[in-house]
């Protein structure tokens, strides 16, 4: 369900920000579709660094993806 694994993302990065070191990483597996926009753009609102990265052992018809953040970014 497209809805609850942006909802799971959201409570992890909202815990990487009450927990996470500034220099600290994270990494979420994200599927393409409903959402996905989404959450590209929380973690560029809560890192300095976002990588999204399709790993080579992933099928190429796999909408599977992950979404590296690094470096905090200080809380307005």
């Amino acid at each position: 369900d497209p809805a609850r694994v942006v909802h799971l993302v959201e409570l992890a990065v909202d815990f990487a920000r009450a927990h996470l070191k500034p220099e600290g990483a994270l990494v979420a597996k994200v599927f393409h579709g409903s959402g996905y926009d989404e959450l590209v753009q929380l973690f560029r609102a809560n890192f300095r660094v976002v990588k999204p990265m399709k790993p080579k052992s992933s099928r190429d018809k796999s909408a599977e993806n992950f979404l590296v953040g690094i470096g905090l970014k200080p809380q307005a």
